[in-house]
């Protein structure tokens, strides 16, 4: 008896570490870009430099996420600066700080992501089934219910999503190129969220021929 109450505490013990693992990836969502806009007008050849800026009060995600998107720029072979490299949060904030350093640093188009809502959502989470091992190999059939299939029970998780909107501005005519809304994920790891995201965005860019 005591045999089969263990392997039992420990059956339910894997079932609910699986169920947890489940929920956590299930509120880890890729970056959904929601829709896009495009400058039908613009008659350039694509952009080459671009000044990356990331509007947060978390001065860590800032540069985490810039540096993303320098990195992912980099790759297309776009040269790209990073804003807090030059400009603290303060002045990130002073529109004509801004305008001043972006003109200095020769980039020919400006790229913004903002925060511009936050909503919350919800994702429903399906039952779990385990199957419960006989704990020994004798004793009949006697208990065979009890060593079915085990589950927990199904149930709804609520995590929250940021709607960001990225532009991208030309600097020679002050035009807006290009925006895009998006849904990104709040928690977990940041490194990898902002990966997410900038790859999504440049790739929407990338189909656009606005960078190559």
């Amino acid at each position: 008896m005591k045999k089969y109450f263990s392997a039992l505490q420990l059956l339910w013990k894997v079932a609910f570490a699986h169920a947890v693992v489940a929920s956590l990836l299930s509120g880890c969502a890729a970056t959904k870009v929601t829709s896009v806009w495009v400058n039908e007008n613009y008659q350039g050849d694509g952009i080459d430099n671009v000044f990356v800026v990331g509007v947060s009060k978390d001065s860590t995600i800032r540069r985490i996420f810039e540096d993303e998107f320098v990195s992912q720029l980099e790759k297309q072979g776009i040269k790209s600066t990073a804003s807090y490299n030059i400009l603290t949060d303060e002045e990130v904030q002073d529109e004509q700080k801004l305008d001043s350093i972006v003109k200095e640093s020769d980039s020919d188009a400006i790229l913004i992501t903002r925060l511009i809502n936050m909503r919350k959502d919800t994702q429903y989470i399906p039952p779990d089934y385990v199957y419960a091992a006989p704990p020994h190999s004798y004793g009949g059939w006697h208990g065979y219910y009890s060593r079915a299939y085990m589950v927990n029970p199904g149930y709804t998780v609520e995590y929250e999503i940021a709607v960001l909107e990225t532009t991208l501005y030309d600097l020679n005519t002050d035009k807006l190129l290009w925006s895009a809304r998006s849904d990104a994920a709040t928690h977990g790891n940041v490194e990898r969220h902002s990966k997410e995201f900038a790859q999504s965005i440049i790739a929407k860019l990338t189909e656009t021929k606005l960078i190559k």
